[in-house]
């Protein structure tokens, strides 16, 4: 077992209530919102609907040192363990050696690259896995919109009517950014319906043809992320996605938010080319690793 930290300087709390859990964690998130995104984002929707990603409850989980928070980490089964930012490294393996005496199982692991890293040697070394990077990504941050990025086209909200091109495109998404998503299309999609229906999917049309797609996803108290961001193989090249993401980011700001987020793939350099063009700026590096049983 794990004997790089003295159990007794820290504690782990488990929680039933995400309310309870939200409540408890939120300022400890805040003081790191940017780093914290994605946590923020599952919070709100888990504060919705609690089942959202799945039929098993979530995992929701808090460890204190002297009486301060010092980390967080949640799953929602059957997706990765996410770990909050946390200045204080040391409570990785904690939280590791903890979740290994109550005999848990994760599929991976996403958080900042230090800790996802650490994690995901001391889970792969101690249950006998590999742990092999599946994503190197960035977290951005936008607060001005490059005015140049704006265009004619028309943006507008989709609706009902949008839904059998979003669902394809969506489908097409997964396969090609989120490979790893495939296994839980049907629930992905389900959720994105969902979407549709509460105006949080805007399409990108140029001379009467939809041309690319964005969605304006989960909210922190400062902002949105914007993710789902899609053109067609044919179509791409003519600065659709540029455009649309920036108008998206744009209308964010419009909202009253202080700022816009989204995810990028450190292997997909047009990507991150394009975002900076409209004014996205780096934040901190977010890692995702997978558990596989040796070959």
């Amino acid at each position: 077992m794990l004997k790089e930290v003295p159990i007794m300087l820290y504690s782990l709390e488990f929680y039933e209530d995400v309310h309870r859990f939200y409540n408890h964690t939120k300022e400890f998130l805040l003081a790191n919102e940017l780093e914290n995104v994605l946590l923020f984002s599952i919070l709100n929707s888990l504060k919705k609907d609690f089942h959202c990603y799945g039929e098993e409850d979530p995992l929701l989980i808090s460890i204190e040192s002297k009486g301060n928070l010092s980390l967080v980490a949640l799953q929602t089964p059957p997706h990765n363990l996410v770990l909050s930012f946390t200045e204080d490294i040391k409570t990785i393996p904690f939280l590791a050696e903890e979740l290994l005496s109550e005999d848990y199982s994760f599929p991976g692991v996403l958080g900042f690259k230090e800790g996802a890293e650490k994690f995901a040697h001391l889970w792969g070394s101690e249950k006998a896995l590999n742990s092999e990077i599946q994503m190197l990504q960035r977290i951005h941050k936008l607060e001005t919109v490059n005015s140049d990025t704006l265009s004619g086209n028309k943006f507008y909200a989709a609706d009902p009517s949008h839904e059998n091109i979003i669902l394809k495109w969506a489908k097409e998404f997964i396969y090609e950014a989120m490979p790893e998503e495939s296994e839980h299309l049907s629930k992905t999609l389900e959720r994105t319906k969902q979407n549709i229906s509460n105006g949080e999917i805007y399409l990108l049309k140029d001379n009467e043809q939809i041309v690319s797609m964005a969605r304006m996803a989960g909210e922190t108290p400062n902002g949105r992320l914007v993710n789902l961001v899609f053109t067609p193989p044919e179509l791409r090249g003519n600065g659709y996605a540029t455009q649309c993401v920036a108008h998206l980011s744009q209308l964010i700001l419009d909202k009253g938010y202080n700022y816009s987020a989204l995810f990028t793939d450190l292997s997909n350099p047009v990507s991150n080319k394009i975002y900076y063009k409209i004014g996205y700026r780096p934040v901190i590096d977010f890692n995702m690793y997978r558990f596989n049983q040796p070959r």
